[in-house]
């Protein structure tokens, strides 16, 4: 009995959340995460406007559905909590898919890809995961890095937590740390905004897909974000404001 408690509340929770997009239509407003700290895909330009690759998206993603677009500005660890309190309704932040984040959110299949580094000066002697040891290497939590990057770190390696990316690079500028785990973007744009420092990516720890998240239960939202990811996959769209905003060529995406 308990059990099919436990369902019916579960299936009445999701029967709620089920009506997002036909709320979202009759709102003529759709709420999108916006996290601009995390260059080439969420930034301020001259004018402190949020751009990037992933603001552009949802610029194109409420244009196709036809309402107006409220960009809600978060952290990097603040996508999924902002998602998941209704204060968002995507999170389109560069978010990327894992099977540990689908245990609080749903994904769409991927609309972009992200390489994860390992970046420092070339004074510093990384070519490995081995080399490594005895290193003090910054990462920013709530992010892939931070994931990924203790799983091949030998014994003996420093790792040094900061919440957001500004303060990760701003480590790792100032000689706090020897090099930094991060989007291999980051390291790019890094090295050309400080040329005196010598930035490099050192090593790729892993390659992986980002997608679009919606909350629980949002069955006709995710319907439509899917379809919309599909037809903006096989048009060009996706890859166009990948390719102007990253100034590299967008990797085939698999389905989810």
């Amino acid at each position: 009995a308990a059990g099919v408690a436990a369902l019916a509340l579960t299936l009445g929770s999701g029967a709620a959340d089920a009506q997002a997009l036909d709320r979202i239509l009759k709102e003529k407003k759709i709420r999108i995460t916006a996290q601009v700290d995390s260059a080439p895909f969420g930034i301020l330009d001259k004018d402190n406007k949020p751009t990037g690759s992933e603001i552009e998206t949802a610029r194109q993603l409420a244009k196709d559905l036809g309402v107006e677009l409220e960009l809600v500005q978060v952290s990097g660890a603040q996508r999924i909590p902002a998602l998941l309190a209704d204060r968002v309704d995507l999170a389109i932040s560069s978010l990327s898919i894992t099977a540990e984040r689908a245990k609080s959110v749903w994904f769409s299949s991927p609309h972009g890809a992200l390489s994860i580094v390992i970046g420092g000066p070339k004074s510093v002697n990384i070519k490995s995961a081995a080399d490594l040891a005895g290193k003090k290497i910054g990462m920013t939590r709530a992010t892939l890095e931070e994931q990924e990057v203790p799983k091949i770190a030998p014994p003996g390696t420093n790792i040094v937590f900061f919440d957001e990316h500004a303060a990760t690079q701003q480590a790792l500028l100032t000689g706090q740390v020897d090099a930094i785990g991060s989007a291999a973007f980051l390291i790019g744009d890094l090295a050309k905004k400080a040329p005196d420092k010598q930035l490099e990516v050192k090593f790729t720890v892993v390659t992986a897909f980002y997608g679009i998240a919606v909350k629980p239960g949002s069955f006709d939202l995710l319907q439509w974000v899917n379809t919309w990811v599909f037809v903006n996959k096989n048009n060009g769209v996706l890859a166009r404001i990948y390719e102007q905003q990253t100034g590299v060529k967008l990797v085939d995406l698999p389905p989810l």
